[in-house]
């Protein structure tokens, strides 16, 4: 419904062509306890011009349009038909629509707005309002991970995409965007054209019974030394605006140490610490490791290993971090930190036989320049071939 409270109010409409346009409009009028219905038609419209359809109430009545009803009655002629409340001073457009020989557009008195075609179909949404899916394959050729149930990462894996490489951009890092070329080889999701893409599903089959981790990685590392046991400072850029919420502050996003080649740790550790600040901008905090598999460094960790930060109490998230202490010497190899917000997780219990996960509608927000990886829980240290598809609803 739509109110017009003063003797200044009233709804018009705006044609574009010299078409023909016919308008009915329906209201009831408030005085007191008094209501009173009314209704005016507006039988041709046949010039580009402003039309009043709805005319001002009385003095202390308020008239409440319940019903408006816009057709296009030309034989030939499209119009664009956009409708006005003003109170008299400031005009403002409620709804526009191109209208085709036969069509109508209709507000009725839930406040929705229909777009009918000249056989009364509705349109589906369109723009913003519409959804428009595309999936995404997904295939790598894992090689061996460390002992079950530690995390390894596909992303130097060979397979589609191809594999994809943290560079070299040092202890302070970059942020990522997996639509350019320096991050090819993350899960292609495009930008969408309009409106946000959201996933939807997921199906995954692998030659192993796994637990299967999707994230989007905001931030990433080079050059640490890992034969460094004291505090190597780091100061990150900006995280991109990716976070669950859309913003930089990071609410949602953990930290991780990816292997990018195989460590010499001559036994397993949990000493590792970082500092960060935490998504509600507060310092100082330390991510900790615990003493259980899946929850610290492996012995001699392969490339790909992947070892998931505890963050301190009562913490949702990472906006920045300052430092890493190893505690440990890890001896050989070279590794990488990073942020990254968790997307989705899926099991494949059964060898070779897909498994497939449905996301309840809107589903999960995919920021754009999402740079999506796939790492896994392992069940066991089998090099393992993992397929899958991401449905991507654009809306």
């Amino acid at each position: 419904m739509i109110n017009l409270a003063s003797t200044s109010d009233l709804i018009r409409v705006v044609t574009s062509a010299a078409s023909d346009i016919e308008v009915h409009a329906s209201w009831c009028d408030l005085n007191g306890t008094t209501v009173t219905p009314g209704r005016t038609n507006t039988p041709s419209i046949v010039t580009a011009t402003t039309t009043t359809v709805v005319p001002s109430p009385a003095a202390a009545t308020v008239r409440n349009m319940k019903h408006l009803n816009i057709t296009n009655n030309s034989a030939g002629t499209s119009c664009v038909v956009t409708v006005e409340h003003t109170d008299g001073t400031n005009v403002v457009a409620l709804m526009s629509f191109t209208l085709l020989p036969g069509e109508n557009m209709i507000f009725n008195e839930e406040g929705r707005w229909v777009h009918r075609d000249y056989n009364g179909a509705e349109y589906p949404p369109a723009g913003r309002g519409a959804y428009d899916g595309f999936s995404v394959s997904f295939m790598k050729a894992g090689t061996a991970a460390d002992a079950a149930g530690y995390w390894y990462c596909t992303s130097k894996d060979a397979g589609f995409p191809g594999a994809w490489a943290v560079g070299t951009p040092g202890v302070n890092g970059r942020v990522t965007d997996g639509t350019t070329s320096t991050d090819n080889g993350c899960i292609p999701i495009k930008n969408p054209s309009v409106g946000a893409n959201y996933l939807t599903g997921l199906e995954m089959a692998s030659g192993v019974a796994h637990t299967h981790q999707f994230f989007d990685i905001l931030w990433v590392n080079s050059g640490l030394t890992v034969t460094t046991t004291t505090l190597q400072s780091i100061t990150t850029p900006t995280l991109p605006a990716r976070d669950i919420n859309g913003t930089i502050n990071g609410e949602g996003c953990m930290i991780g140490i990816l292997c990018t080649s195989a460590s010499g740790l001559a036994a397993v550790a949990s000493n590792a610490t970082v500092t960060y600040t935490n998504s509600a901008g507060t310092g100082s905090r330390t991510a900790t490791l615990t003493a259980v598999v899946g929850s610290q460094a492996p012995q001699t960790p392969v490339i790909g290993t992947v070892i998931w930060f505890n963050l301190a109490a009562g913490d949702k998230g990472v906006k920045s971090i300052e430092g890493i202490t190893l505690g440990t010497s890890w001896v050989s190899g070279t590794i990488s930190l990073f942020i990254a917000r968790d997307i989705a997780t899926i099991g494949t219990p059964i060898v070779n036989v897909s498994a497939s996960k449905n996301i309840k509608e809107p589903g999960i927000r995919l920021y754009n320049g999402t740079c999506m990886l796939h790492c896994n829980l392992a069940g066991a240290t089998t090099a393992t071939f993992f397929s899958g598809e991401l449905v991507i609803q654009e809306k």
